[in-house]
């Protein structure tokens, strides 16, 4: 452990991003390798190319064959049925046990009685112990092929709807992207309308301040130009005229005041 964090000291940091991206990829290939493995077999035992009808595929029983009296088959008594009848197995199974016993093939000696309690004790545990057996064997293969095949079967089957209705969110979501994008770039677009407008708006008030600027000035030299030519007027008319002449307009004004108020 600490030889390999001594090794991952000694990488440079600039070529670990391009260690990663090699590990990824060689991940990624075994993942593909494995895949087209599987693929080729699946294509080699059920593709279209085997012929299924002369050459099916094995499948192994859940069951043994059934059988009578503990071990003789049933497809011996089914084979006799359809030549002797129903008692053409029983009576084939006495004659064989007559002529072993009668041509001494089959010798009986004092040991007899051994192969007679071995078949009462074999029938005595077939009777008794086997469907307690079966059952305890049936109880085990079951809990097993829950355990083993179904529960992870019902597993990855959930998995796969909820990984489904993910991913039909997940489409869902993306449909409603593009309409939220359209939305976003509306908004965008509207907010540059409004910016350019505030700043047209912006440019008219300056140029407006500005023009009006230059008015005000043109105003207050024209006034201060009336009114210094007023004022400079009246002094010089005012500087011209004599004490006489001031005497003759005021007497001049007031006989013009009497004449007005006697016409009156």
């Amino acid at each position: 452990m600490l030889g390999i964090l001594s090794l991952r000291s000694r990488i440079p940091a600039a070529i670990r991003p391009l260690i990663r991206c090699l590990s990824v990829s060689a991940v990624k290939l075994q993942k593909e390798s494995e895949v087209e493995r599987w693929d080729k077999l699946e294509n080699t035992f059920y593709g279209p190319e085997r012929d299924h009808k002369n050459f099916p595929m094995l499948k192994i029983r859940e069951t043994s064959p059934p059988v009578r009296l503990g071990f003789i088959p049933e497809s011996f008594f089914q084979f006799f049925y359809e030549k002797t009848g129903v008692t053409g197995p029983y009576l084939f199974g006495a004659g064989v046990l007559t002529v072993l016993l009668s041509k001494e093939i089959w010798v009986v000696d004092h040991e007899f009685g051994e192969i007679l309690s071995v078949w009462a004790a074999f029938l005595f545990l077939f009777y008794k112990v086997g469907p307690m057996l079966r059952d305890y064997t049936l109880k085990e293969s079951k809990e097993t092929l829950e355990k083993e095949w179904l529960k992870p079967i019902q597993q990855l089957r959930r998995y796969g709807d909820v990984m489904s209705e993910k991913m039909e969110r997940y489409l869902w979501e993306q449909e409603g992207k593009k309409y939220l994008f359209e939305a976003k770039k509306e908004n965008a677009l509207l907010q540059l309308e409004a910016m350019y407008r505030e700043r047209l708006q912006n440019v008219h008030q300056q140029v407006k301040q500005r023009l009006d600027y230059q008015i005000d000035i043109q105003n207050v030299k024209r006034r201060f130009e009336q009114e210094h030519m007023v004022n400079w007027i009246t002094r010089n008319v005012i500087a011209n005229i004599t004490p006489q002449q001031e005497k003759e307009s005021i007497a001049k004004c007031i006989s013009d005041l009497k004449s007005l108020s006697a016409a009156q």
